[in-house]
């Protein structure tokens, strides 16, 4: 295993962009001609519930921050340019860019308030995205995947608490459900659409760390996941595991940032990164001035030349 410390790379001005942020992902059909990395604000704050989707410019390095009317778990780009599947509170809603605006009619996924929607992901059927139980105590909460060729929201796992960072690859998925502190592979019919044998990938339960998000590497034969530390830790934690037997290779180090929520590894001057989000929730009253936790990004080691996560364009 290697060990590598990250370095700051973006921190958003405004408090509320700083509180939640989650699920970077380079926009892969988005009309402009700088690469642009897209990312979702979840919530404001404690009190104030709506979030936002966000695009930030990897070559100004400017932020648009687009406010929605809730909670925003995840965000998915869509077949149609400038138009994202965005999981809002209860509902998949498609929200353009371009326009600043939610069009078309939400697909409701849940009426049960004491759930809303988590992390999400595109993925060769549909989309893949779970729920999570807002106190994060019962198994309430489901994995879905939401099948664009039929429209239909089938329910792959009905007692998760938190559902987080997935991988679907061809007959196997990749799962974290945060308050089980385990990484999960369960085998996938894809013909059923059903889940087989779960096998525990990874185990934390002896520790504080909570995994939260994922992404694959490049060749798809391990995860990079972040750790979400609810504690006063000195530095947060990413690490990177081989699926077929759990090995891990390399660990990443962030500085003032406990509370690391999801990775992204793109390409970014002629070299494979990993960009990571950090979150201040709980923590901006008692965080000392110059340790307020940022993106942080690090080459990923060893490299792979390739796409950066999963890039199927589902339409809703």
């Amino acid at each position: 295993m290697r060990v590598f410390q990250a370095t700051p790379f973006y921190t958003p001005d405004a408090a509320a962009l700083r509180f939640l942020p989650e699920g970077p992902r380079v926009l892969q059909n988005y009309p402009s001609e700088d690469p642009i990395l897209g990312w979702v604000a979840i919530q404001e704050s404690f009190e104030k519930l709506p979030g936002s989707v966000n695009l930030l410019n990897l070559r100004t390095m400017e932020n648009d921050s687009h406010p929605l009317r809730g909670r925003a778990g995840f965000f998915s780009e869509t077949d149609r340019p400038g138009v994202v599947l965005v999981g809002l509170e209860r509902d998949l809603v498609l929200y353009d860019l371009r326009a600043r605006q939610l069009i078309g009619k939400p697909f409701p996924v849940s009426t049960d308030e004491r759930v809303v929607i988590n992390d999400g992901v595109a993925v060769s059927e549909g989309v893949l995205f779970g729920t999570k139980h807002t106190t994060f105590k019962e198994r309430i909460a489901c994995m879905y995947l939401y099948a664009t060729a039929t429209g239909r929201l089938h329910t792959l796992h009905s007692q998760q608490i938190c559902a987080n960072g997935k991988f679907l690859s061809d007959g196997s998925l990749v799962d974290i459900d945060s308050p089980n502190k385990t990484l999960d592979h369960y085998e996938f019919d894809h013909s059923r659409l059903e889940l087989g044998q779960r096998r525990i990938i990874a185990d934390f339960r002896d520790t504080p760390l909570f995994p939260d998000g994922l992404r694959p590497s490049p060749d798809g034969k391990s995860v990079v996941v972040a750790f979400y530390n609810p504690e006063m830790a000195p530095e947060g934690l990413a690490r990177q595991y081989r699926i077929a037997d759990g090995e891990l290779m390399n660990e990443w180090r962030l500085p003032g940032s406990p509370r690391v929520t999801c990775p992204e590894i793109l390409e970014r001057n002629g070299r494979v990164q990993v960009l990571f989000t950090t979150a201040v929730e709980g923590m901006e009253p008692v965080v000392p001035l110059g340790l307020v936790p940022r993106w942080a990004a690090r080459r990923l080691e060893p490299p792979h030349k390739g796409s950066a996560g999963d890039v199927a364009a589902p339409t809703c």
